[in-house]
């Protein structure tokens, strides 16, 4: 197995295949330190706010804070990337996120957790587009999908372990130990991210950017800015849906089945983290046999019932069966977005491209999280009208993907 999967990347990148495997690792820790953290801010929030109400709103309002910083900075990021090359903002992104877990450690009082918020984003939006830029650089448009399958599992397979050891660090040891341990952990990142090589004027291969596109044709300006239009209306609602179901996926959990600390954590590990893993590998295969356009659709289509169905759980191991399956044929579009984006948009503006839609995800996600506090308030304990609310959010995404050429 260990070989197959060896000569599949070598196959894919291959003089490549050492940045991609460092690429990786890079995104993989600065995941899994963000993950680590994640199950234990609500519960920071309820010793800081003690009435439930209050409290859910301030939830939707980190996820909003987190966010919103994220947007602002995706654009500009992305930009960047293209003009000074993707190592300078990989390098950057990571020195500034310890500062988040910085500020979540020293809190006393819910304003601190709302900075945390904000610098996580300001790391989290240099970080994206210029990874997902590097990716496209290194690899040939005929096994793009599959090798964003492969590099989203750096981000994916990060948040598995980490919430549940994070759970259990803050329930044994001390309710903001798991800050000082992510902390200490993101400095070797940020002197790893050093030594990343990516070639001259950082933006990857150029005889893979002379292929932009899986016809081998070249994109024209005006489809260009068509299409990126379409993608980034497309991300908009899907940062929306993300962002209701962001508070959604805490709260219902939190209050309607009174979980622990490390249950929550292993509810993020396995019903999003394993669930999102088994899906990217095939995703993006899938995609590049059929297309991307068929597959995001179904994957639409399918996941739909399941978000709707969630409030209907019980207990938690009802909860963390739908979850999964929600997870895993959601995800499976995931390799598709990336790749049609990648193969939609000239070579010198991928970092511009990838983080518009970055930024247009993350409009949706400042909106969202609020949004979903707000149905969960007025429409409790009818929980499954903002659930339906998500799954239509999503929905209405399909005429938009039809629209993309």
């Amino acid at each position: 197995m260990q070989r197959f999967v060896s000569e599949g990347l070598k196959r894919i990148f291959g003089g490549y295949l050492k940045l991609f495997s460092l690429l990786w690792i890079l995104t993989f820790s600065a995941v899994f330190l963000m993950a680590l953290v994640s199950p234990v801010i609500p519960y920071l929030v309820k010793v800081f706010v003690a009435e439930e109400g209050a409290a859910v709103i301030l939830i939707g309002f980190l996820n909003s804070s987190f966010n919103l910083s994220k947007t602002l900075t995706s654009v500009p990021g992305g930009i960047l990337a293209d003009k000074l090359g993707r190592k300078t903002l990989i390098t950057s992104s990571l020195l500034i996120l310890p500062f988040s877990f910085l500020l979540y450690y020293v809190s006393d009082n819910c304003y601190y957790l709302i900075a945390g918020a904000l610098v996580s984003g300001v790391a989290t939006g240099l970080l994206v587009p210029a990874v997902s830029a590097l990716v496209a650089d290194i690899t040939s448009a005929a096994t793009l999908s599959t090798a964003y399958g492969f590099f989203n599992l750096s981000w994916i397979l990060g948040q598995i372990p980490s919430p549940i050891l994070g759970g259990l660090l803050s329930d044994s040891v001390g309710l903001k130990f798991p800050f000082l341990v992510a902390l200490v952990a993101s400095i070797p990142c940020f002197i790893a991210s050093l030594r990343l090589d990516v070639g001259a004027g950082g933006s990857g291969s150029a005889e893979i950017s002379e292929k932009p596109s899986r016809d081998g044709g070249e994109v024209s300006e005006r489809s260009y800015g068509r299409t990126l239009a379409l993608f980034c209306a497309v991300e908009a609602l899907n940062g929306l849906g993300d962002g209701i179901l962001a508070t959604l996926f805490i709260v219902y959990p939190l209050y309607a089945l009174r979980a622990s600390a490390l249950e929550l954590g292993v509810v993020f590990s396995i019903s999003w983290g394993v669930a999102a893993a088994i899906s990217q590998i095939p995703g993006g295969r899938l995609a590049d046999r059929f297309g991307e356009k068929p597959l995001i659709i179904a994957s639409i289509i399918g996941s739909a019932p399941m978000l709707i169905l969630l409030p209907t759980a019980q207990t938690l191991t009802q909860y963390l069966i739908l979850l999964s399956l929600s997870c895993v044929i959601g995800n499976l579009s995931v390799p598709a977005y990336s790749s049609w984006l990648a193969t939609s948009t000239p070579p010198e503006k991928r970092g511009t491209g990838f983080g518009a839609t970055s930024a247009a995800f993350g409009s949706g996600l400042i909106m969202g999280p609020v949004i979903g506090s707000l149905l969960w308030n007025v429409f409790q304990p009818q929980a499954i009208i903002p659930f339906a609310a998500s799954a239509i959010v999503f929905l209405l995404t399909i005429p938009l993907v039809r629209a993309i050429r």
